[in-house]
């Protein structure tokens, strides 16, 4: 077992640290709806970090492409593009300002008129356009457009505001008709889901490449659906559970509708840019790829949404009419691809946030607060929609329980849904609606509850396979509870089927489960702490990096994101700080290369672990700009660096890293390339040498070529578009053993070491 804690080593630190403890113990003492809950995931907290076996077998069927072999499903294809690419800044895009369209804020007129009309200017100019809502109050929502949605039907149209915040755009919506989602993001053709092509073969969980009868319609790029039903899958899936008839699964089998997107076409043989999560069993019963139309790069930022719902007489029920579901409706997706909501407050509404036959979607940052009202922010029949950094403030109504009636929700078929970092409230119900969603993960979702998810016995499972609770900490009103995911004879609105559950925590409950698929380090936090930003840093990077502490915008993944500018920031003093690097898999190591852009670490000390223990493998007293660290080899996953001090007089500076690469015998096993590689392409001979060294490189274009020393300090460096380069032994060169490093014109690196006699 193995343990990763922080723990700063001097007096000052540890008296703050435990008087912060002493005072959140005395509040909960003094005041029993005081969660500690809450608290803990926005406090340093001593606590321990044990490696989640489930993780390390991910990380190796990954490494094997066997990935259907893994308890785990790869959740990193969620979130805009995927989170390959940051959210576009689109202060440079066209502005369409409302107030120059008949909007006038802060006044007792409508303002619907002329926000269309701003959004049909935008629609029409044919260029990336934001729709601007200056800072004010926006009133929408009269009689006559009480039942009208405002549509956005056109890629790359962005709905921004002054700031959610005090002084900043509010938009409000006063009267209630037909329920429409009062902002509505929407493709024309959405409807169509037109055959393109049969699958007669089995498709495992893990796949990215299909085989279809005839590919004649398909192209590179193309975004289709992949369609199946039936209840041959049903076991493929769920081994060994039984079923209730009444059960809509045990009529239909479980539905898959995932979208993907076509990066290589072979033959009849079709690859996916994103797995397929499902085993598909269409050798028996036949599946589809379909016809699957999109907007695309649309967004909201920076509003705050009011509605109506806060000066109603009514209170929420659960169901107690249609108005008190359904009467406001904030905001709406619908075959989106590659969207995202953000730094947005939902305030007062019955229904907040849906992202609905969408792909690629982030909702990062949002608010939701105000008068209880029905569901906060969902997904359905989607595929990878990311949920980061959203919180539910609702106070206690329902039931005694806080947040909106329905927590944060993975419904109807949508799959690689994942919530990172999101607030619940206290017995706030995780919403699984049923009609099978499968493969979600919730991770590092904190505060909520199993309790009434949701959905008709008619649509049961509530969800499907493969879904994972990653560090999650319940909150409900229970003291002691049993918690049974299968159970067919008596109805549960908690039927999952099988669910994951690594680092489950339930700080001063008694939470038992009964038929869940796995429970991993119960009452401990798993390592890696966000099993999402893990998998995406191996899939982008080839391994993933950890650290103690770090500034809010300069995370560890900045040291290994191939980005020079960036850097990894630790929050306080660099003093017994580290950072860890998992390469997924054993390498054989031999150096590291460090960037400190800033030269102001003074003793350090680097580790491999090895048995479950950490090994020093070398020590040293400065590191500064490229330092190369030299040593025996080491076979080991993961590599951990501590700053053991400052220098003199940077005792309390934080400590920047902008590069962290170990190399090896495998070559290449740095973390420029998306994917690493064992192919070869450099060559040194003779190696040792006396006199003369040859240097092939079998790239063409240019080429960076640079040697250091054994010390890290750079002796020769040369650009060049030859495939042969020649050294001699001389001044520069001298007895010792080199470093040479090379980077080709597409980015990937080599780095070899040769010798001098």
């Amino acid at each position: 077992m193995e343990y990763f804690i922080y723990l700063k080593k001097t007096t000052t630190n540890m008296i703050k640290t435990f008087r912060a403890l002493r005072v959140i113990l005395l509040l909960l003492v003094s005041n029993y709806k005081v969660l500690l809950i809450f608290l803990l995931p926005n406090m340093l907290v001593l606590q321990a970090q044990t490696e989640a076996p489930s993780w390390v077998q991910f990380a190796e069927k990954k490494e094997s492409n066997k990935l259907g072999e893994a308890t785990l499903s790869d959740y990193s294809y969620s979130g805009y593009r995927f989170s390959e690419k940051e959210i576009p800044d689109v202060s440079a895009w066209t502005k369409f300002d409302v107030t120059n369209y008949g909007a006038t804020p802060n006044d007792a007129n409508y303002d619907d008129d002329g926000i269309r009309a701003a959004i049909a200017a935008a629609s029409s100019s044919g260029q990336p356009a934001v729709v601007y809502f200056p800072a004010g109050k926006y009133l929408v929502a009269d009689a006559a457009n009480a039942s009208k949605p405002i549509v956005i039907n056109k890629s790359n149209i962005v709905l921004k505001g002054a700031g959610a915040g005090a002084g900043g755009t509010e938009i409000y919506a006063d009267q209630y008709g037909d329920f429409p989602w009062r902002f509505h993001f929407k493709a024309d053709n959405a409807a169509s889901d037109d055959l393109i092509t049969s699958i007669s073969k089995r498709i495992n969980r893990g796949d990215f490449t299909i085989e279809v009868q005839s590919a004649s319609a398909l192209s590179i790029g193309q975004t289709v659906e992949l369609w199946h039903q039936g209840v041959e899958n049903l076991e493929a899936n769920m081994p060994g559970l039984s079923y209730n008839p009444v059960w809509n699964t045990g009529n239909r089998g479980v539905r898959t509708l995932e979208k993907h997107i076509i990066t290589s076409i072979e033959g009849n043989n079709v690859t996916f840019k994103n797995p397929v999560q499902y085993n598909i069993t269409a050798e028996i019963s036949g599946a589809e790829l379909r016809e699957y139309y999109t907007i695309e790069e649309v967004g909201v930022e920076d509003i705050l949404f009011t509605s109506g719902w806060k000066n109603s007489s009514e209170i929420y029920t659960h169901h107690g009419s249609d108005f008190v579901d359904y009467a406001y409706r904030a905001l709406a997706f619908e075959n989106v691809k590659n969207g995202w909501i953000r730094n947005c407050e939902i305030r007062d509404w019955n229904e907040s946030l849906m992202v609905e036959k969408s792909m690629g979607v982030t909702v990062k940052n949002i608010l939701i607060s105000g008068k209880q009202g029905h569901t906060s922010y969902f997904a359905r029949y989607s595929y990878g929609v990311l949920f980061e950094d959203c919180r539910d403030i609702v106070p206690v109504g329902f039931k005694d329980a806080g947040g909106q009636g329905h927590g944060p929700g993975m419904r109807w078929s949508t799959v690689n849904t994942v919530f990172k970092n999101c607030e619940m409230q206290k017995h706030q119900p995780i919403d699984c609606h049923g009609y099978h969603p499968y493969s979600n993960l919730l991770d590092n979702v904190y505060g909520g509850s199993f309790y009434n998810s949701g959905g008709a016995e008619s649509a049961y499972p509530n969800s499907g396979p493969y879904m994972t609770f990653w560090n999650f900490i319940h909150a409900s009103n229970y003291s002691s509870k049993q918690f049974d995911f299968w159970d067919p004879v008596n109805r549960k609105t908690h039927t999952y089927a099988k669910p994951i559950f690594v680092g489950f925590q339930s700080p001063g409950e008694n939470i038992t489960f009964k038929n869940e698929g796995l429970n991993e380090l119960k009452d401990v936090e798993a390592y890696p702490k966000s099993l999402f930003d893990a998998q995406l840093q191996l899939r982008l990077y080839g391994a993933y990096m950890s650290a103690s502490s770090s500034k809010a915008a300069s995370l560890p993944v900045n040291a290994n994101d191939r980005n020079t500018q960036t850097s990894w920031i630790s929050k306080d003093s660099g003093a017994d700080e580290w950072l860890i690097l998992d390469l997924g898999k054993a390498e054989g190591i031999y150096e590291l290369t460090i960037n400190e852009p800033v030269n102001i670490i003074g003793d350090w000390k680097l580790e491999g672990f090895k048995d479950g223990v950490w090994e020093t493998l070398k020590t040293g007293t400065h590191i500064g700009a490229n330092k190369i660290i030299a040593f025996d080899e080491f076979v080991s996953r993961k590599f951990r660096f501590i700053i053991v001090n400052m220098k003199a007089g940077e005792e309390s500076s934080s400590v920047s890293i902008q590069e962290f690469k170990v190399s090896g015998s495998n070559s290449n096993v740095g973390i420029f390339d998306t994917r690493r590689t064992n192919a070869k392409f450099v060559d040194i001979y003779p190696n040792p040498s006396s006199d003369i060294i040859h240097i092939e490189i079998n790239k063409e274009g240019k080429k960076d070529i640079s040697i250091y020393s054994s010390t890290g300090k750079l002796v020769w460096q040369q650009s060049t578009n030859h495939n042969k380069v020649q050294l001699s032994k001389g001044s520069k060169l001298i007895k010792g053993i080199y470093i040479i490093v090379v980077t080709s014109e597409n980015n990937s690196i080599q780095t070899s070491k040769f010798v001098i006699i």
